[in-house]
């Protein structure tokens, strides 16, 4: 902690200065009340620092931390502005997908897995296996492989068959989107 010493230093600098360095730091960030919690920051700062450092300018230290967060502060705000749109820029808000789907794509989407369903039943029940293991399951090839002792090559072969069939049942394989 801030030895009495250094605290009351502060303390009556604080006091003394506080109007002129509100003052400075609302120039520099354009606003009174921002500036009066940039200061109050300033001090808070300043406290934490003087037991493990050295300050022979107390004052000039003060400033320069309060000079620094206001700094950053332009500068955190000019990146949130790059990042940021205005609340009535609707366009831009309603380009955001949405985590839900509306009606619609939820009504697409059922189609879409029935359709899926009706073409995976018509597979042979083999090429049905290796899909699964591939796609839902994450197996490699060769891990198919050795596990329904098949050949590598066979693997490949049902499984470009079953994702041709599952393309061509339904309309994730046309690109008139």
């Amino acid at each position: 902690m801030v030895a009495d010493a250094d605290k009351k230093e502060l303390d009556e600098l604080f006091i003394d200065q506080r109007t002129v360095l509100v003052r400075m730091l609302a120039r520099v960030v354009g606003c009174a009340s921002l500036a009066e919690d940039l200061a109050q920051e300033a001090y808070l700062k300043v406290a934490q620092a003087l037991p493990s450092r050295e300050v022979r300018h107390l004052r000039a230290f003060l400033y320069q931390t309060a000079q620094h967060l206001a700094f950053d502060h332009l500068r955190s705000q000019r990146s949130r502005r790059r990042y940021e749109c205005p609340p009535d820029d609707t366009a831009q808000v309603a380009a955001v997908p949405t985590p839900l789907p509306g009606p619609e794509s939820h009504a697409l989407g059922q189609q879409q897995w029935q359709r899926l369903q009706q073409v995976l039943a018509r597979l042979p029940q083999r090429q049905q296996r290796i899909l699964l293991l591939h796609r839902l399951h994450g197996l490699t090839q060769g891990e198919i492989a050795k596990r329904l002792d098949v050949s590598l090559s066979t693997v490949e072969k049902d499984l470009r068959l079953a994702l041709a069939a599952c393309l061509k049942g339904t309309d994730w394989g046309r690109s008139d989107d």
